[in-house]
């Protein structure tokens, strides 16, 4: 209870929670702590199991993303700056990863990334991105970037492989659902 001066006042009559006995206090708040960081454990470790439970497809994750090449996208010769790409590539993939896992993931590696030509000033390309492979935490993932015309007709320009690792809330490694058509070539 808090007097009305701002004053802590214990009205307690238990003596092992008075200030007299600290390390009583001290005990029964951790045992307190340590049951709840058990309970929490526990419901973590049975989110983990769900979550490495389910089966994903790939289309369940399936990303698309539209963008027309501004003047901040490109270099100095009015082409698609490859660190803008970059950065593109990044996010779809990682809101793929982020789909497939059901949870936060960041990114571990960009394995691969080939340039194959250029987008110019006021293009409209296209990324997706799609899960190629899943381990108990990781998640390969594919984005391609297209050129598109106004006609519709699509320019391959850049493929991508990224891995993304699953994260819970404490930033620690978690399992991620098990992809279908993986699952499918094992039986």
């Amino acid at each position: 209870m808090v007097s009305p001066g701002g004053i802590y006042m214990n009205n307690n009559t238990d003596p092992s929670l008075s200030p007299s006995n600290p390390g009583e206090n001290l005990r029964a708040s951790r045992e307190t702590l340590e049951g709840h960081l058990n309970i929490l454990l526990e419901e973590l470790s049975q989110q983990e199991d769900s979550r490495f439970s389910r089966v994903r497809s790939r289309r369940d994750s399936y990303t698309e993303h539209v963008e027309i090449v501004m003047y901040r996208h490109t270099n100095g010769f009015g082409r698609l700056f490859g660190g803008a790409l970059l950065q593109m590539i990044d996010t779809v993939g990682a809101i793929c990863a982020r789909r497939h896992a059901g949870t936060e993931v960041t990114t571990v590696a960009i394995d691969n990334l080939s340039f194959k030509a250029p987008a110019q000033l006021n293009s409209t390309i296209l990324l997706t991105a799609e899960i190629e492979h899943v381990g108990r935490t990781s998640m390969l993932v594919k984005v391609t970037t297209y050129v598109e015309e106004l006609d519709g007709a699509r320019q391959e320009i850049n493929v991508a492989h990224l891995t993304f690792v699953a994260i819970d809330r404490f930033n620690r490694k978690t399992p991620v659902p098990r992809l279908a058509e993986q699952e499918e070539t094992k039986g």
